[in-house]
């Protein structure tokens, strides 16, 4: 069964060129994958929302094991510049039946 999650980065302060790095790999990343976490299969990105404080990516998981790739790749190419939270979305109507 697939999981949404919800994946919210948060801008810290810090130098430009280290944002821009950053932003390099992820749109790099994304256009061979279409995810910023980089794996193959297992985690689809299905909507990104940016703000000017940061921003949002809805995420589709249909494998743990991917996903934790994903996190992992996240968290060692972009955590010196954002701060970053996975949630999961729950569908309550179904959840609530």
């Amino acid at each position: 069964m697939n999981q949404l999650y919800l994946h919210c980065y948060k801008y810290r302060g810090g130098i430009k060129s280290e944002f821009d790095k950053a932003w390099a790999i992820a749109n790099e990343v994304m256009a061979k994958t279409g995810n910023f976490g980089g794996v193959e299969s297992g985690v689809r990105h299905v909507k990104g929302y940016g703000t000017g404080w940061g921003g949002y990516a809805i995420l589709e998981v249909t494998d743990p094991a991917a996903f934790a790739r994903y996190q992992q790749f996240i968290m060692l190419n972009y955590a010196h510049v954002v701060d970053i939270t996975f949630e999961p979305i729950y569908d309550m109507e179904t959840v609530s039946a």
